[in-house]
């Protein structure tokens, strides 16, 4: 039996409320400065939200150069093609001199949101005589009100399909919809793909917005957004006594995926190697668990955690204790960061951005603060970095992420794919 096909990062994609690319992500990180600000997308006048990580300084035609394109990409599938575009450009592999039947494309992917204008063409046409909404008018009348290619722009696997198409990827095609975890399950995926000699080289990767009315309506009703928008820097407080609930970013994190042996062959620089994956439903203990057993390394092999960290406070309980079942007292001696508060939480692609920080961290020796940690909550004994960054010397770190629909996922990455 062939020994396991070794897959690296070769290539970062990065967009978020901290700007495009990585290095102002990074930079974001390492101040302690969160990029939450004031919403100025949409007006939010009578709305309960008013912060968010808006990626204010996105501009699509920056990357997407035919306007008949755009109109048929949301806003989720627009963030998603300029980070493809950013991460192969990063990975300086020359799409024109590779073979792009072995090169492929898996994406998580969540419900995207209509814009609230577009929808209203459609209920418009769907209230009765007497002003009351009905359904079966919106099937019959609403849906004829919309634009006709209306739909494209909101299937979750569109962003793959334009990525694929933009590039030439003509290897396997993937989308996942498994809410938070998704993008690390991407990354996990797509490596699965490279080890059973489906592809040389992948995509993988999330983009999500949901700063909009729609969006943030639905996150509201699940009652898991802070309530404070007083001050939009401070707000967002992972593991800290004070902590109330997520609030919302928008971005994406996509990278460029190769088996060893071909980013070695053309000279790739290579952030990281992933040695274990594993995602389970209803138990975060054994994801950990699984993720470090097939990296083969154990608890102590572990340099620094990067936490899920949403900041709904049972989770974060939750969190802290899967960590201490599962790394024992040895969780003391780990140094333990979480980002959201940088960027928001970007709902589906959360994990993505997280992946690109614990990449730097691994390669730079220093690891970004929990922004706004001020008192840890004792319920989660953890060893923060907390105030400002702090030097490490890494060699493996570990990478959780936890869902809304109880779904989680732990991806262990070692250093240099040495």
């Amino acid at each position: 039996m062939s020994p396991k096909r070794r897959v690296v990062i070769t290539g970062i994609g990065a967009l978020s409320a901290a700007g495009i690319g990585y290095e102002p992500l990074w930079q974001s990180a390492l101040a302690g400065r969160s990029r939450i600000r004031e919403l100025t997308d949409f007006s939010s006048d009578g709305s309960p939200v008013k912060i968010g990580g808006e990626a204010r300084d996105f501009k699509a035609e920056e990357f997407v150069q035919s306007r008949k394109s755009l109109k048929l990409m949301s806003r989720d599938i627009q963030l998603a093609v300029a980070a493809s575009t950013l991460a192969i450009r990063d990975s300086a592999i020359r799409l024109e001199e590779t073979d792009r039947t072995r090169a492929g494309i898996t994406l998580a992917a969540g419900l995207i949101n209509t814009e609230l204008e577009e929808l209203a063409l459609g209920i418009k046409k769907s209230f009765d005589s007497e002003g009351r909404f009905q359904m079966k008018r919106f099937g019959r009348d609403g849906i004829q009100a919309l634009y006709p290619l209306w739909l494209l722009k909101y299937l979750p696997n569109m962003p793959a399909c334009h990525i694929s198409i933009l590039h030439g990827l003509k290897g396997p095609s993937n989308t996942l919809m498994t809410s938070s975890t998704g993008a690390i399950q991407a990354v996990g995926e797509a490596c699965h793909v490279i080890e059973r000699e489906d592809a040389d080289w992948m995509l993988a990767g999330a983009s999500d917005s949901k700063i909009n009315a729609v969006g943030l309506s639905r996150l509201h009703l699940l009652g898991i957004l802070s309530k404070k928008n007083h001050t939009p820097g401070k707000v967002y407080r992972p593991f800290d006594r004070a902590r109330d609930g997520i609030v919302v970013g928008e971005g994406a994190a996509i990278f460029v995926l190769e088996e060893r042996q071909h980013a070695l062959k053309r000279g790739a620089r290579i952030y990281g190697e992933v040695l274990g994956f594993s995602a389970k439903a209803h138990s975060e203990v054994e994801s950990l668990r699984q993720a470090l057993e097939e990296s083969e390394r154990a608890p102590k092999d572990i340099h620094f955690i990067h936490a899920n960290g949403s900041g709904v406070p049972e989770e974060d309980i939750f969190e802290a204790e899967s960590f201490t079942r599962v790394f024992g007292s040895g969780i003391d001696q780990i140094p333990v960061t979480a980002t959201k508060s940088v960027t928001g939480h970007l709902i589906d692609a959360s994990g993505a951005p997280e992946l690109c920080l614990g990449l730097l961290a691994l390669q730079n020796g220093v690891l970004p603060p929990v922004v706004n940690l001020e008192e840890p909550d004792p319920r989660c004994p953890l060893r923060f970095v907390k105030g400002k960054a702090a030097a490490v010397e890494a060699h493996t770190f570990l990478l959780h992420t936890f869902g809304l629909g109880a779904e989680s996922a732990a991806l262990v990455v070692g250093k240099n794919g040495n």
